[in-house]
């Protein structure tokens, strides 16, 4: 009987500590401290611990991120990315990522920065603050030759028009009245596929991307009319990263002071886009 009433009283005891929200004491799991360190806005902390930084880019976007021949990811924006992290003292981790899916994932925590010439629009900062190192602007890509005589984007007007998906260039050929059919895909290869093939008639893209694929295959492709709505394009962090975003900034502006961002714009443009 004692021995029931003594086993009582414990368990009484034990229940009393539960309610009160006694708990053991269990050390907090290095996962679990780095995933509030970085919800603080101390992810640089965390990229330095790591010693390397996650960098989504979209590698369907020549000549600013792509895969050639080899399979190797390579470009203006992964030279630049390589160059901002050797800055920051850590390794640069490329995590390929569907452009229609880039943002959400930032948001997600699936990378640490978005470094993919991505367009720096009002409602974009609503979502994520930016580091700009760059302004480009769009153009229209046509078959050779232009033989529809596009000569600016009002041309493109009952014509059936290609665009990457959820980019800036879909942005703008949704202003353009009367566009017959407006096609959007997850990257510029399909596009460029789709123009060659004449499937569509006209394609609005960054200057950089059409130009380059005019060099690439001038038999087959060329752009028209002068380059627009320029715009500023930049690093994505998100919103409370205060600390990441400051280091990323003087990261690019050192290698736009000692010659590292000239030397690698002239490699991919052939000039000096800092100018």
């Amino acid at each position: 009987m004692k021995n029931v009433i003594k086993f009582v009283l414990i368990l009484a005891v034990a229940l009393m500590a539960t309610a009160c929200g006694a708990k053991p004491d269990i050390p907090e799991a290095a996962g679990n401290a780095a995933e509030k360190s970085a919800a603080n806005g101390n992810t640089l902390d965390e990229i330095k611990k790591k010693g390397e930084i996650t960098i989504a880019v979209d590698d369907t976007f020549p000549p600013m991120n792509y895969r050639n021949d080899k399979n190797e990811l390579v470009g203006f924006d992964i030279d630049l990315a390589k160059a901002v992290s050797e800055e920051l003292g850590v390794k640069a981790n490329f995590i390929p990522t569907a452009w229609d899916g880039i943002l959400p994932g930032l948001d997600a925590r699936r990378y640490d920065i978005i470094m993919s010439s991505m367009g720096i629009t009002e409602e974009r900062k609503q979502k994520v603050d930016f580091v700009e190192y760059l302004r480009s602007g769009q153009i229209l890509a046509v078959q050779s030759g232009n033989p529809l005589n596009i000569t600016k984007k009002e041309d493109l007007s009952g014509k059936i028009v290609g665009v990457q998906m959820g980019s800036t260039s879909e942005s703008a050929a949704k202003e353009i009245k009367g566009v017959k059919e407006l096609k959007a895909y997850n990257g510029y290869t399909d596009v460029f596929n789709d123009l060659a093939l004449g499937r569509i008639e006209g394609v609005i893209v960054a200057e950089a991307v059409g130009r380059y694929y005019k060099t690439l295959k001038p038999e087959v492709f060329d752009v028209a009319g002068e380059p627009f709505m320029k715009m500023p394009v930049g690093i994505a962090v998100r919103k409370n990263d205060d600390t990441l975003e400051k280091a990323l900034n003087d990261a690019v502006q050192k290698l736009k002071e000692n010659g590292t961002f000239s030397k690698i714009s002239k490699k991919w443009f052939g000039e000096d886009v800092t100018k």
